[in-house]
């Protein structure tokens, strides 16, 4: 049932308001710090200006930096790390062509959010989509059937999601949904913990795997 699941791919984590950034200049010390993105979605930061960061990855947060610093220091070398997450966010993984962080807008639902995360792959299984919601300790857990969704326009499988929701797009058939949130919880976990400790980021590297990156220039 499970054999064909392999670890999650993260392809990008989304900044969103109440997030803390930590931003490293290398030898400029006086432009290294640690600025929270304000309720507009907003950092202040020296040299840049206000910078609108929500909604971008800390990639994009880092050649924005870049490029401001660009016009008063000769090539800068910058670096972006999360220091905590404040806004929270629905995590897709699996079998999505872009799977990752997204920010919780209110009102959501399965087909929206699976949308923003480029849909899904030839491979991954619409009708059996797992849906963790309430942590990982002691979750509720929803199999749900999005070609249903789709084709007869069934609303009960297009359900609006919450803040905090895990979707998982499997690449084999979920036939017992505890069984297999136990196979794979193992493997999600640490990518759902990412909210609560110093996150640098992920990428995917060459062949597919995934690996950190402090982004510099």
């Amino acid at each position: 049932e499970v054999e064909n699941e392999g670890v999650p791919k993260v392809s990008e984590f989304i900044l969103g308001p109440g997030d803390r950034v930590e931003i490293l200049v290398y030898r400029n010390d006086t432009l290294n710090r640690t600025v929270q993105i304000d309720h507009s979605g907003k950092i202040m930061y020296p040299l840049t200006g206000d910078i609108y960061a929500a909604g971008l990855s800390i990639f994009q947060l880092r050649d924005k930096i870049r490029d401001g610093l660009s016009r008063y220091i000769v090539d800068p070398n910058v670096s972006i790390g999360v220091a905590s997450v404040q806004s929270q966010k629905i995590i897709v993984l699996g079998e999505v062509k872009n799977p990752g962080f997204f920010q919780a807008e209110n009102p959501t639902t399965l087909l929206d959010i699976i949308s923003k995360a480029g849909g899904i792959t030839l491979d991954g299984k619409q009708r059996s989509v797992l849906l963790i919601r309430g942590g990982m300790k002691n979750p509720e857990l929803m199999k749900l059937n999005i070609e249903k969704a789709l084709k007869e326009g069934d609303l009960t499988q297009n359900i609006m999601l919450q803040k905090g929701d895990v979707v998982y797009v499997p690449r084999t058939t979920i036939a017992n949904v505890e069984r297999f949130f136990g196979h794979i919880s193992a493997l999600i976990s640490p990518i759902v913990t990412m909210e609560s400790g110093y996150f640098i980021g992920q990428q995917i590297g060459e062949g597919g795997k995934t690996g950190t990156a402090i982004g510099t220039q």
